[in-house]
């Protein structure tokens, strides 16, 4: 009995064995391949896509406690509530007109009485009553400040302003910022600021800039169709203003619950990120999300892996040839190493990789495995790294800390040596080094447009230099010597078209191009965060200075005479207070007008300035008296400044005024005379320099007490 044979020639044989053995394999590697990469690609892109909606919320979520934090500080000030007290509309006005045009961003701005009775707006108009809600009623009763989303209809928006209402469909959407207003202990009022979000191009643009994502802000009443109030404003938009939301996304904002999913939008699918928005009554009142055209992973895997096949099919039809046996071991045991590569690495073995040296087609797959896996590393890596640098931005306002903390991230982050930060100093016109790391060099000032620093900050354009023997470039300290970095970056830091400082990068080798590439991320966040840190600490300096002569204000030298009595006391060192008033600075006022006296106090001021330490504070007491904080400095030496300060003022003459401006100074020491509390201090201080008024003017007193008391009938003066 003859076995069973197929009647066809070798070559035949041979495909067909071709066929059982290398195609079966292949096929279902390429079916394994196809649905590997194809989730792996669309879980990154879902992950992008829930990263970039945290960041869309923190930018949606910033700009309210910026506004919050600066309207509760308005709330704070005097004129406020000496305003709001007496139910002064005009002056409210002002006030409202002024902190508009500090925060042009600010659609509507109104002051109400603690009953929600409207007493002011930019546009003098007055009188309703204003509701809001619950966010209102909630801060008034509550005394702290609120936010809120709330629907607003056209009538509320005509009230500030008839042009908000142009382009705006009923129901607007404003997100609302109350902060109330208080004298002593009784909320007497708040003021209301509302940004408009419907029409509000700034957010999207803002958080496409940054993630390049498309925001969407849809709103509209509850049990109504949820239409698009904002988004971004360029020409290929996917999102389009009015547009209803759609189905699948509604059904989940309806029900309080986030959106992760794709979505088909005009025939374009992508991958959207959205969670519902309440107002004050915790009504659903829209959403607020990003979307980003979803790549289509299973179609690009699919085209690779053919190529793949394609090549790897004429080796084996070429090795079919000289043997079955040769195809078989030849392609099934490295398509093998490589299935066991991918699964390990789909595993979370990210540090898993191939060794084929077939040197055939299939050595290449192995090493384009070996590729993309370093990609799919460097991304993670790159990633985390993203990460480090956006959670210091976040984490703090103090400049200094933020610089020196900024600089030593950034160098490890690109594997740097060397690393400068320069920041631009609006006073000076020049680029101070403020923070240094791996150099110990004395570092210079530039002028715009002078070395490299100020070369790339006109240029506004990243310069890379490559070390040659006539380039003057900064050596990095390695600890046993100096080396020369082979490449240096200037990056300027530019924000809003405005440049904030220069950050230089040194690495003893050529930076990679992973690391060109982050160069542009490094610079948008590090100048995001300047510009919030510079933010903090003007609107800091607002809060401890005085506006007309920038001394500090009485407020603020409470707080350091405090800190400054205590370690005097504790530690027994001495501590002097210099109380001056202008002579007849009323008769300046009246005979000059108050801004020509303004002009005279502020050059007072400045002398008074010129004249203190470092450590001294030098304060506006009260109308025309200036005070002067002399830590660990006795009676003696302190009327030394003290008569220097009065010559000097003594010598100034003032264009248009025929008299001089002179000064009457009191001074008072401690322990020379014991007191109780710095209070005192200044009390005697204060009868010293009464006691210079009543001397003649244009002179000093030194208070000298024998019972050790201000006020006493045995105080004496010298």
């Amino acid at each position: 009995m003859h076995a069973f044979r197929l009647k066809f020639g070798i070559g035949t044989k041979t495909l067909i064995a071709l066929s059982l053995v290398f195609w079966l394999p292949v096929s279902a590697l390429a079916l394994l391949l196809t649905h590997f990469f194809g989730a792996v690609l669309e879980d990154e892109v879902a992950s992008r896509a829930n990263v970039h909606f945290k960041g869309a919320v923190t930018i949606f979520e910033k700009r309210t406690e910026m506004l919050e934090k600066m309207l509760s500080q308005y709330a704070h000030r005097p004129e406020v509530k000496t305003a709001m007290a007496g139910v002064n509309s005009g002056e409210l006005q002002n006030l409202l007109l002024e902190f508009g045009k500090r925060n042009p961003h600010v659609a509507l701005l109104a002051a109400v009485d603690s009953n929600q009775k409207v007493l002011g707006r930019r546009n003098g108009q007055s009188g309703d009553t204003m509701t809001l809600g619950n966010v209102l009623s909630n801060a008034l009763m509550s005394g702290e400040p609120h936010s809120a989303n709330e629907l607003v209809s056209v009538d509320l928006l005509v009230r500030e302003d008839a042009e908000l209402t142009n382009a705006i469909k009923e129901p607007a959407i404003v997100r609302y910022a109350i902060a109330p207003v208080h004298n002593g202990e009784e909320v007497i009022g708040a003021l209301v600021a509302g940004i408009l979000l419907s029409g509000d191009s700034w957010l999207g643009n803002t958080i496409y800039s940054r993630f390049g994502v498309e925001f969407a802000l849809f709103a509209g009443n509850p049990r109504e169709a949820f239409q698009l109030h904002a988004t971004t404003s360029m020409p290929r938009n996917i999102w389009a203003w009015g547009q209803v939301m759609p189905t699948e996304l509604k059904e989940k904002i309806e029900l309080g619950k986030p959106f992760r999913s794709e979505l088909n939008i005009a025939g374009i699918r992508i991958t959207a990120a959205f969670e519902p928005i309440s107002d004050s009554h915790n009504r659903i009142i829209g959403a607020i999300g990003i979307g980003t055209p979803l790549m289509d992973a299973g179609s690009a895997v699919t085209n690779l892996i053919a190529k793949a096949i394609g090549i790897t099919s004429v080796i084996g039809l070429v090795v079919a040839l000289v043997s079955v046996f040769f195809v078989r071991h030849d392609i099934t045991y490295p398509l093998g190493v490589l299935n066991k590569a991918m699964h390990r690495f789909g595993g979370g073995e990210l540090d898993t990789r191939v060794n084929l040296e077939t040197g055939d087609q299939l050595e290449d797959l192995g090493e384009m495995f070996n590729k993309m896996a370093d990609g799919i590393c460097r991304r993670e890596r790159r990633f985390k790294k993203h990460n480090e640098v956006s959670k210091l931005f976040m984490s703090t306002m103090d400049m200094d800390h933020l610089l020196d903390q900024t600089l030593r991230i950034v160098v490890a982050v690109t594997d740097s040596q060397l690393g400068v930060l320069y920041l631009w100093n609006k006073e000076n016109r020049v680029f101070e080094p403020r923070a240094q790391y791996g150099t110990t060099t004395d570092l210079e000032t530039f002028k715009e447009g002078e070395g490299y620093v100020g070369r790339a900050a006109k240029d506004a354009a990243t310069l890379v230099l490559k070390f040659t023997e006539d380039t003057e470039i900064l050596g990095v300290n390695v600890g046993f010597l100096t080396a020369v970095p082979e490449e240096v970056a200037h990056i300027p830091l530019i924000y809003q078209d405005q440049v904030l400082g220069v950050l230089v990068l040194g690495s003893l080798r050529a930076f990679s191009q992973d690391e060109w590439q982050l160069f542009d991320y490094l610079a948008d966040q590090i100048s995001l965060a300047l510009d919030n840190a510079l933010m903090h600490q003007k609107i800091h300096e607002l809060s401890i200075k005085d506006s007309l002569t920038g001394l500090h204000n009485r407020r603020s030298l409470n707080s350091r005479l405090e800190q400054e009595w205590a370690r005097s006391v504790r530690h027994n060192t001495p501590i002097s207070i210099l109380l001056a008033d202008i002579d007849d600075f009323k008769s300046i006022n009246d005979n000059y007008g108050h801004e020509f006296g303004d002009e005279v106090l502020c050059r007072v001021a400045e002398i008074f300035s010129e004249n203190a330490r470092k450590e001294d504070v030098v304060a506006r007491y009260g109308g025309e008296e200036i005070v002067v904080l002399l830590a660990e400095t006795n009676g003696q030496e302190a009327r030394r400044t003290a008569d220097r300060i009065c010559g000097q003022a003594r010598e100034i003459r003032y264009p248009g005024m025929d008299r001089q401006a002179t000064l009457s100074i009191g001074v008072a020491s401690f322990p020379e005379c014991l007191f109780d509390d710095f209070e005192e201090l200044i009390l005697a201080a204060d009868q010293a320099m009464y006691q210079a008024k009543t001397s003649g003017k244009n002179r000093v007193e030194v208070f000298a007490v024998s019972s050790n008391t201000p006020g006493k009938d045995s105080d004496q003066f010298g």
